[in-house]
């Protein structure tokens, strides 16, 4: 050992007594040769062809501007008009046709209206309710009263009670919400039959109806002073603020007006119609109505922008070309005329809505329009084709003196590389084959004495003989870290073991055994979780608390890994101890004992967030309480998953001595209740963007009604990672369903 340490040390005093050439500066002498005749080559082809290929190029460009010139104007003013006036008119008859639909549904009604009003011994009286705020979103039929209206006026209730009768055609019409939204039968002594699916409009705070006078609304009066159709101007609905468009048609019998029916179409229920009209993706759109005032307007700034004017009506516009287009517009006729709009030109087509007496308006800018025709653009490419040809062949001529200069510096390359290789990788090969040797010993051969690359002598006077010195010290520290790495891996190894254990022992404490109660035929129910480590802090269960309970839980622990998993044993445990043990009554006790425990000792400052459910399978009452947990979902049998909004309370092990509300509620057979950890809408795509609350009850709602329940939770699990895609899994994605089936008594 001593006797190589010498014959190193005398190596590197002889190496360094001698004048080295690095190799660096071997090869860059090499490299620079070969470059210098490669660019000498490069640089007289690339003068000598760029030459002919401007002049080539030059003429293309000037016979193109010669055409481009001559012909563009006439060519954009032709496609300005066709394009805009066809596109226009179609967009026109599409919106039209949606107020035709609402006016004919209104002008039914009044006739039916009028045959029951003529002919009344035909018909029974119908009883008919004040509006019901408990029917939210539920299309109904019910009666308002003006605050001046008489009860006792035996004529008008006479007419309520018979009018009543078109409910369920009023119920028909307003179904329709692509159409109407809500219909109405006014009757001249204040009273008026509403239906649509908003009946919590028309009541206060109290649940009481409030006071509603039809005969003061604009559709009322229009329609009975020009005694016809009328529709209003966008006006704002006097319930819920937003604009609207309202069609009223007045009833006569025997020349009395005995009552007004009406339908009314929000102006945000067109929008989506009208975004859909995409000329290009610089056209605008503006909606004006029979006066002149701008009723939807896709300009964000200008002249055409709502809200900012001075006024809205475009007839009384500063700029007079836009004010007598919109002018001739609302006489009826359709076109297409180019104007000034904020300072540009600008190609504005028209077309009337024939059923309101509005016209639509759709704007594009003249850049925009400045593109070549049909025979222009043959004109361009004839001279592209001469101007190809030419390149083409200068390409030739080109490639074949490159292929020349390039094979005889090919040939230079290979006799000079061949003689200079042979020098410069000789000792690099005796390197290699030292390594090899090296590597192929047995890990139990390789001791701090190992001396493959001392025996060689590679005195080459540059890097090489550097790198050579290096590599015998590396030979050296490699044999050292071998062994630490023998022990390092046998570490690992028996970590990951225990890690297995510990998986399988947090797997085993869940309930896992499906269907979990084959005996009780009320219900049915299926949960899953999908650790985001090896260990994770979600948890579920489910037991039962006596013969007739069922108790539901979902939890998720803060934090991850062992220490989420071990506070998720105490926390599961000590949940099920005290739903078991009779002592408390009702979920919120549950978690306020639980909690407390908790709190005790954690000097971790760790908490559980949970959701504890007791539901009564004889008759599907249920009552939950939360511990700072997501809201659960609950699907009506036949229906969609909505969230449940029941009662928070702060996450368990966070503060001591709180108290925490309960929810109740009702689970009818069919009913299926979803609850979840933050895990699933949280999941995360390689761009941050999270799944989302609505992507997940997409996924709950797309799955068949027929499916079983592990099919479901297998729905859910397959959009997330559909969604996620290769994403790492940051979060434990833990879900359960229940399915109520019992009857209810």
């Amino acid at each position: 050992m001593e006797k190589n340490r010498t014959s190193e040390k005398t190596g590197h005093k002889e190496a360094g007594e001698r004048v080295k050439i690095s190799l660096n500066v071997k090869i860059f002498m090499l490299c620079f040769v070969l470059l210098l005749a490669a660019l000498g080559s490069f640089a007289f082809l690339s003068v000598f062809n760029l030459g002919r290929y401007t002049g080539v190029i030059e003429e293309a460009d000037r016979k193109r501007s010669e055409i481009i010139d001559r012909d563009i104007t006439g060519k954009m003013q032709e496609v300005a008009t066709y394009n805009l006036m066809e596109y226009v008119e179609a967009a026109a008859r599409i919106i039209d046709r949606e107020f035709w639909s609402m006016k004919h549904s209104i002008e039914l009604l009044a006739d039916s209206a009028t045959g029951m009003l003529e002919n009344p011994e035909y018909y029974n009286p119908a009883e008919i309710d004040p509006p019901d705020p408990e029917k939210a979103g539920v299309l109904d039929s019910y009666v308002l009263y003006s605050s001046d209206a008489d009860l006792n006026d035996e004529a008008m209730m006479t007419d309520l009670h018979l009018l009543a009768n078109l409910c369920p055609m009023m119920e028909s019409i307003a179904s329709d919400k692509d159409a109407v939204r809500d219909a109405i039968i006014a009757l001249p002594g204040g009273a008026s039959l509403f239906a649509d699916s908003h009946p919590e409009e028309k009541t206060d705070e109290n649940g009481y109806p409030i006071t509603f006078d039809a005969t003061k609304r604009p559709f009322f009066i229009g329609s009975t002073l020009k005694h016809d159709t009328y529709f209003t101007h966008s006006d704002e609905d006097v319930f819920n603020e937003e604009m609207e468009v309202i069609v009223g048609v007045p009833v006569y019998v025997d020349r009395k007006l005995r009552a007004v029916c009406g339908g009314a179409r929000h102006l945000s229920d067109l929008e989506d119609i009208i975004q859909s009209i995409d000329y290009s993706d610089e056209s605008r759109i503006c909606l004006v109505n029979d006066a002149g005032v701008m009723i939807y307007s896709q300009w964000d700034t200008g002249e055409l922008y709502m809200g900012t004017n001075e006024t809205d009506n475009l007839l009384d516009s500063p700029n007079e070309e836009l004010a007598d287009l919109v002018r001739t517009a609302l006489e009826g006729r359709k076109g297409c005329d180019r104007l000034i709009i904020d300072g540009e030109p600008v190609y504005m087509a028209y077309a009337p809505l024939e059923t309101l007496g509005w016209t639509l308006l759709m704007g594009i800018s003249e850049k925009r329009l400045e593109r070549p025709a049909k025979d222009l653009m043959a004109k361009n490419d004839e001279i592209e084709y001469e101007t190809l040809n030419k390149t083409r062949r200068m390409s030739r001529q080109t490639r074949f003196i490159m292929v020349v200069i390039a094979s005889v510096l090919i040939v230079f390359n290979a006799v000079l590389s061949l003689r200079l290789s042979r020098r410069l990788v000789k000792p690099l090969i005796q390197l290699k084959q030292a390594g090899i040797r090296f590597i192929e010993q047995e890990d139990s051969s390789l001791d701090e004495d190992s001396n493959f690359f001392g025996e060689l002598n590679l005195n080459t006077g540059d890097e090489i003989e550097d790198l050579w010195h290096t590599m015998k010290e590396l030979e050296s520290n490699i044999a050292s870290s071998v062994r630490n790495l023998e022990r390092v891996t046998a570490e690992k190894e028996r970590i990951d073991t225990e890690l297995s254990v510990a998986t399988k022992i947090q797997s085993d404490m869940l309930p896992g055994v499906f269907p979990a109660f084959p005996d009780r035929s009320e219900f049915d129910l299926y949960s899953t979780m999908n650790p985001a480590k090896e260990v994770g802090g979600d948890f579920y269960d489910f037991y039962m608390t006596d013969d007739d309970h069922l108790a539901l839980v979902m939890a998720d622990v803060s934090g991850k890994g062992v220490p989420a998993a071990l506070f998720m044993v105490i926390a599961k445990t000590l949940i099920k101890n005290a739903a078991l043990s009779g002592r408390f009554k009702g979920p919120g006790e549950i978690l306020a004992s639980v909690n407390n425990e908790l709190c005790r000792n954690n000097t971790e400052e760790m908490f559980v967030t949970v959701w504890l459910g007791i539901v009564d399978i004889s008759d599907g009452h249920i009552v939950s309480a939360s511990g700072g947990h997501e809201y659960p979902m609950l699907c009506r049998k036949g229906g969609s998953y909505e969230l449940i909004k029941d009662i928070h309370g702060p996450g368990l092990a966070t503060f001591e001595d709180i108290d925490y509300d309960e929810w109740e509620g009702e689970l009818y057979p069919g009913d299926h209740l979803f609850l979840y950890t933050d895990g699933v809408p949280e999941a995360t795509d390689a761009s941050g963007e999270l799944f989302g609350m609505d992507r997940m009850t997409d996924a709950l709602n797309a799955s068949r009604s027929k499916e079983s329940l592990h099919d479901k939770l297998l729905s859910v699990k397959r959009a997330v990672d559909a969604f996620v895609g290769d994403a790492p899994q940051f979060d434990d994605i833990t879900m359960t369903i229940f399915e109520y089936k019992g009857d209810r008594i």
